[in-house]
């Protein structure tokens, strides 16, 4: 394969990264053919691999950069970047469509969950916060003084509470993601080394 098919199912392999890490794997291949001074004709598959090497050893490698992200910055955005370049990886595996379409399926299906389980926590939390709220209000149509301090109390210990809760739940919902995200990866990492040395010994 030339550098100039090369080159073109590359960027075909790679279109749905990230801008910056699209034309940061672009830039490099261009200028390594550049100054190897690798002619329109010649065979590149030789010098670098395969396009599917190539692209899969670039996802990883965009993928391990986000997940050091994911570990020491956190956050909704570097999560789901994270989560996108795992299905990217998978897809970008040497394995059938159907068992790649299978894992997207499964990780896919684990995340949902995990939002969903963490996201109820959350409502619950939240509810707490209303509730105390309710209270609060309630507490200024009681007959005496004493049953208002009271239940004002309440309502102020109700919302400290969940405002308390929402912020312990998104914490360990951020936690859960992170382990995941980890956990997901390493096994994907760990099947394609089993398929690629599989392929090698054949």
């Amino acid at each position: 394969m030339n550098k100039l098919t090369f080159m073109s199912e590359l960027s075909r392999k790679l279109r749905r990264l990230p801008k910056e890490d699209y034309d940061d794997a672009m830039k490099y291949y261009a200028e390594y053919f550049l100054d190897a001074g690798v002619d329109d004709n010649q065979d590149v598959t030789q010098m670098v691999g395969t396009v599917d090497e190539v692209a899969s050893r670039i996802i990883d490698e965009a993928s391990e950069k986000h997940l050091e992200k994911v570990e020491n910055e956190g956050g909704p955005k570097n999560n789901s970047k994270a989560i996108w370049y795992i299905i990217l990886g998978i897809f970008a595996a040497p394995i059938a469509l159907p068992v790649a379409i299978a894992l997207v399926s499964i990780v896919f299906a684990v995340f949902v969950t995990a939002i969903a389980v963490v996201g109820a926590l959350l409502i619950s939390g939240a509810a707490v916060v209303f509730s105390g709220v309710a209270v609060i209000i309630a507490a200024f149509w009681t007959e005496s003084m004493a049953q208002m301090l009271f239940i004002l109390g309440a309502g102020l210990i109700c919302i400290s509470g969940g405002v308390m809760l929402c912020i312990a739940f998104y914490k360990l919902g951020e936690a859960l993601i992170k382990g995941l995200i980890k956990l997901v990866s390493s096994i994907g990492r760990k099947n394609k080394k089993e398929v690629s040395t599989g392929g090698a010994n054949k």
